[in-house]
């Protein structure tokens, strides 16, 4: 997928990609508690505000001493549970009984386990096999005060929420979910199947898009369908922007160059500062990108293979960005062909297909038969895509390829 300079006015993928980038802003920050914070991205930077533990604290359960004592029968002085307030000091000739995660206390430089322990009344003697000064946490063992913890841009997954927690925090600063308008573009779309309605098709790319654009982190609002009419298409596009309230437009169908492709024509009327109006990619050609009034557009094709590949392509590095994480990449990686492939032509081409195992444990990828741009099921039925450079040669069986495997995007 890298960048090419030829065939300005239709760039590579690597280039659109690029043109995008300068054009989508990080959104805008709030503060969260941590039991919202899950999934969101991190606009800040935060250092430990405590050291963890906050005290010395055993690790096993056992019997706290000062390890010069050990050759001895020790006096028991107590027993110490997690929680319990720290006590005295362990004297010369003395132990006490404790337990994991209470604290450890001063003068003790061991704590043995009590598997190496014997006691009898409050006399403790200390077996062969214990060794000296384990099984304590010091303080600060885990975060000390001041260190850094986490970086601006980190989507928190539970492991830093919990971070976060011990470490003193109730509450996060996070980029705001991106809010996303989806519009769909097409006399012939419905919503519903009506029997006295004629010739129609059921919209599927607002749903899909809606789906992808939740799973991807971002806030779908649906703008429903608009037909093939300027002054429709015109006024649903002005009332998006005196909203005020949208972070990028999605819209799909009419994209291309026919009698009733409306979308450039009249986002043109409207001021639109296009990055592409096309991309050298397969399917997906009729994908468009710039603003109008200082708002993003991304316009994707009508058809619902096409849409969804270029929105893999183009819609999830679109709220990676605007969510603060920089843009995300394609999640390539490589595969075994099972069955040959053409020669590409002119555009980068994604082919669906069937990931299985082969015998040495690695990826095998079947091309499906039927790749028409507009059926779902076929899309529904693959696990994958291959990506076959622009002008690639034909490739046969056993030959590798680079792939993308949908659970590597999740929610595709």
């Amino acid at each position: 997928m890298g960048a090419s300079t030829k065939g300005a006015d239709m760039p590579e993928i690597a280039e659109a990609l690029s043109r995008m980038e300068g054009m989508l802003p990080a959104v805008g920050t709030e503060r969260v508690a941590l039991d919202k914070a899950a999934g969101r991205v991190c606009a800040e930077s935060l250092a430990a505000r405590l050291d963890a533990p906050p005290f010395a604290v055993a690790a096993m359960d056992g019997y706290a001493l000062r390890w010069a004592d050990a050759g001895a029968p020790l006096r028991c002085l107590g027993t110490a549970r997690a929680g319990d307030p720290l006590g005295g000091p362990v004297s010369p000739g003395t132990c006490l009984r404790i337990f994991t995660g209470a604290p450890v206390p001063p003068g003790a430089d061991t704590v043995v386990v009590q598997e190496l322990a014997e006691a009898a009344g409050d006399r403790v003697r200390i077996l062969p096999g214990a060794e000296p000064h384990r099984h304590i946490r010091a303080a600060g063992d885990n975060l000390r005060t001041g260190a850094p913890i986490l970086r601006p841009g980190t989507r928190l997954t539970a492991r830093h929420v919990g971070l976060l927690a011990a470490a003193g925090h109730a509450e996060v600063a996070v980029h705001r979910r991106p809010r996303v308008a989806i519009l769909s573009t097409g006399n012939e779309l419905s919503e519903r199947f009506a029997v006295d309605r004629g010739a129609q098709i059921l919209d599927a790319n607002r749903p899909a898009l809606k789906a992808l654009v939740q799973a991807w982190g971002g806030v779908p609002r649906d703008l429903g369908i608009v037909p093939d009419e300027p002054d429709a298409l015109s006024s649903a596009l002005a009332r998006v922007l005196d909203a005020g309230d949208i972070d990028l437009l999605v819209t799909s169908g009419g994209a291309s160059v026919g009698d009733f492709d409306l979308v450039c024509p009249t986002l043109a009327a409207l001021g639109f500062a296009p990055a592409f109006r096309k991309v050298r990619m397969r399917p997906g050609k009729a994908t468009l990108f710039g603003q109008f009034g200082g708002l993003p557009v991304l316009g994707l094709p009508g058809n619902a293979v096409a849409a969804l590949v270029s929105a893999l392509v183009f819609l999830r590095p679109a709220l990676s960005l605007l969510a603060g994480t920089g843009r995300a990449a394609l999640p390539e990686e490589r595969a075994i062909l099972a069955t040959p492939l053409p020669a590409t032509g002119p555009r980068t081409t994604f082919l669906r297909g069937r990931l299985d195992r082969g015998p040495a444990g690695g990826a095998v990828f079947a091309v499906l038969a039927d790749q028409d741009n507009a059926m779902l099921s076929g899309l529904a039925e693959a696990d994958a895509l291959v990506l076959r450079p622009a002008d690639a040669p034909p490739a046969a069986a056993g030959e590798p390829v680079s792939i993308i495997r949908f659970d590597r995007a999740p929610g595709f």
